[in-house]
């Protein structure tokens, strides 16, 4: 038995490609399904979103990101380019470009996209209902076992960590306005897989 929720909207078959958006607080695990994901399914596509940041090592212009000026950036908002984006901190952008979702799609692709609650809530504003799929994975267990595993990942100062930790409350305040809630067990990945694909797969033959 999956630990996730069945959606209760109605979907009909579409010859349409399907987006699935995944979201969750820090730790949870979503870079290591996405990376999971992409391993396993190398027909999916997982686009890159644009930012203003300068590349880091090992950082590919196109995969990593999409690395432009700050110019460049606000002329895409004003064209209206983009699906979702933020300016964080006040110094950096981040954004996700309409097209490198909405094309694939077109085309009869899965699309999967790891997004803050910040960007989904304005993605889905601007996506017609019956493109997307959202699922939230929330911690399944106790809020030590999470810092647990944030401090695992790599060092992180007090400071940050409590902001991560004011960013989980207010994300699991609004994991109900996903379609899915899927649980990530510590040491237990494979059942997020699992329970990943198996959402996949039935909204994929909806």
């Amino acid at each position: 038995m999956f630990n996730w929720f069945k959606r209760l909207t109605k979907k009909t078959k579409s010859p349409r490609g399907k987006i699935f958006f995944f979201s969750g607080p820090s730790g949870v695990g979503k870079g290591t399904l996405i990376n999971y994901l992409r391993a396993a399914h190398p027909d999916f596509v997982f686009p890159a979103s644009c930012t203003t940041r300068s590349p880091r090592p090992g950082e590919i212009h196109g995969e990593t990101y999409y690395f432009i000026t700050k110019d460049e950036f606000q002329t895409k908002i004003k064209q209206g380019d983009f699906l979702e984006y933020a300016h964080v901190h006040g110094e950096t952008y981040y954004g996700t470009l309409k097209a490198e979702i909405l094309e694939p799609i077109r085309n009869g692709k899965t699309v999967i996209r790891e997004f803050d609650v910040q960007g989904f809530t304005q993605a889905r504003e601007r996506l017609d209902r019956k493109d997307f799929v959202s699922i939230f994975l929330r911690p399944a267990e106790d809020l030590d076992t999470l810092v647990r595993r944030i401090k695992k990942r790599a060092p992180i100062s007090d400071d940050e960590l409590a902001k991560r930790m004011t960013s989980m409350e207010k994300e699991l305040a609004l994991a109900d306005i996903y379609d899915y809630q899927i649980f990530s067990e510590d040491r237990n990945l494979e059942k997020l897989f699992t329970d990943a694909q198996a959402i996949i797969a039935q909204e994929q033959g909806a």
